[in-house]
């Protein structure tokens, strides 16, 4: 199920210089929707994986994981969509404020559920990378942010089936319900911390 945004900012910001008047709207968070919807369907599939499994039996477990590395793989891919509309968004905030961007390693590093230094949300930025990439890396994977990031949540290239597992830390280990809880949140953050930086340059959204 869809749960309805809980928050409405709305505010115009006006250049005097220029005597523009710029609009910036957040009215709800239009990505969470559409994402939600790739999971139910993720969801979906992953429910007929089960139903396959029962009805042919050479259809086992290791192809069943199989499988689920190319469906939680696909989510994944949506989900950093999804951050990288979160993050314009906050940063059109803060232009609209006056504020320097946060860049990307910042806004995914600011979750505070850290594994070494780093964040839940760059675990799964990092596995979308990993699903887009691995094939490429083969059994000997580079040294780089992406491959760190997953390091510190124990996905190295020995992990079998590292995209399942990283969905698996998410609602497991992290105890969110769904992917898009975790990332609802952080996104939620992100706005809050545009907005109160921006009142504390003296910028305030009109009552």
């Amino acid at each position: 199920m869809i749960v309805e945004p809980t928050r409405y900012r709305a505010w115009i910001t006006i250049d005097v210089g220029l005597g523009d008047a710029m609009e910036n709207v957040l009215e709800a968070d239009y990505g969470l929707g559409p994402l939600r919807d790739v999971e139910d369907a993720i969801d979906t599939g992953m429910k007929a994986l089960f139903r396959r499994n029962k009805e042919n039996p050479w259809f086992d477990g290791l192809w069943m994981n199989e499988y689920g590395e190319v469906l939680n793989g696909a989510l994944l891919v949506a989900a950093q969509a999804y951050c990288v509309g979160a993050m314009t968004d906050a940063n059109t905030i803060r232009e609209g404020r006056g504020l320097k961007p946060i860049d990307k390693l910042a806004a995914y590093h600011s979750h505070p559920i850290l594994r070494d230094v780093y964040s839940a949300v760059e675990l799964v930025n990092a596995a979308a990378n990993c699903f887009k990439h691995r094939d490429e890396w083969g059994d000997n994977w580079p040294d780089n942010t992406t491959t760190r990031a997953l390091a510190a949540f124990s996905i190295t290239s020995a992990s079998e089936f590292p995209l399942n597992q990283t969905i698996e830390i998410v609602t497991t280990e992290l105890k969110y319900s769904r992917l898009s809880d975790l990332l609802s949140e952080w996104r939620e953050g992100l706005i809050g911390t545009a907005t109160h930086d921006g009142q504390q340059c003296g910028q305030q959204p009109p009552e």
